[in-house]
């Protein structure tokens, strides 16, 4: 699950940054564990994820002094990375028709794959985070408003993935590991460009565990391109409210991209990003 990083000033205290020509800004220290049984080798990027300033074009990224794009390291299973420091410096030559222009928001990703010369790294096509900030979602159809137990957000990635799977339909797929009975759960989304409002829908009948639900075919009719997600869209927020799971359930929240030709779905699809959440 990902973390907001700050930058820091000089005093390292936490701040927006102020980008201006060959000016250098310094994110919040923070470190990578391997908590699993083997051993593996990562790399860092710089990828935007909203905004279309043109700033973040002009920066170049690096991880403890060595440029971002050919950082390489490696962790032993259960081992701790020293602390990693990235910076940004903006072009000195990138003039002044960028003044008072607010900045794109940029992700550090992590892309880890087991330490073999066979393992590469695995695609990484959207970024998952939690939305910390208390949400309310208005039902459809109903003056009624239900606040919402937890939100988070998927970020599409964008770089060449968005050429690769520019025409594929976009959609959450909800399950859960139990039974879940009628009026019980919430669902909600608020799509950036779209509105800033949170609508969502009590599950009108019992959904059964292991079954399936696509938020935008099913509960919306509504069908959009991983390119439209990423030029429309941007963050796809998602959330939900407990109005009487049976404790111990586990929601699953899937962003899957569905290979599409000629209109139609031909049923191969990729999972972008999972989201859990235990009731």
């Amino acid at each position: 699950m990902g973390k907001t990083l700050g930058f820091v000033d000089s005093q390292d205290n936490i701040d927006d940054a102020v980008w201006a020509p060959g000016c250098t800004n310094t994110a919040q220290t923070f470190y990578l564990k391997n908590n699993g049984a083997v051993d593996v080798k990562y790399k860092i990027k710089a990828i935007i994820i909203s905004g279309n300033s043109g700033i973040a074009d002009l920066i170049e990224w690096k991880v403890n002094g060595e440029d971002i794009n050919a950082f390489t390291a490696k962790l032993a299973a259960g081992e701790s990375s020293a602390p990693l420091v990235v910076t940004g410096t903006m072009d000195k030559n990138a003039g002044n028709k960028y003044m008072n222009r607010i900045g794109d928001s940029v992700a550090i990703a992590v892309y880890a794959a087991e330490d073999n010369d066979e393992a590469d790294f695995e695609e990484v096509v959207a970024l998952i985070r939690d939305i910390d900030e208390p949400q309310t979602a208005n039902i459809f159809n109903s003056s009624e408003q239900v606040a919402l137990d937890a939100a988070f957000t998927f970020s599409p990635v964008e770089d060449e993935s968005v050429d690769k799977y520019a025409g594929w339909n976009a959609d959450y797929v909800v399950s859960f590991n139990n039974e879940v009975a009628p009026e019980a759960v919430c669902l909600a989304g608020q799509y950036d460009d779209w509105s800033e409002d949170w609508f969502g829908f009590k599950n009108p009948a019992a959904i059964a565990a292991g079954q399936e639900l696509r938020l935008l075919k099913d509960a919306l009719d509504v069908y959009k391109t991983y390119y439209e997600i990423c030029t429309e869209v941007r963050n796809f927020n998602c959330g939900v409210a407990d109005l009487g799971v049976a404790e111990g359930t586990v929601m699953t929240v899937e962003l899957r991209l569905y290979k599409t030709v000629n209109g139609t779905e031909t049923g191969e699809y990729i999972t972008a990003g999972t989201y859990n959440y235990s009731f």
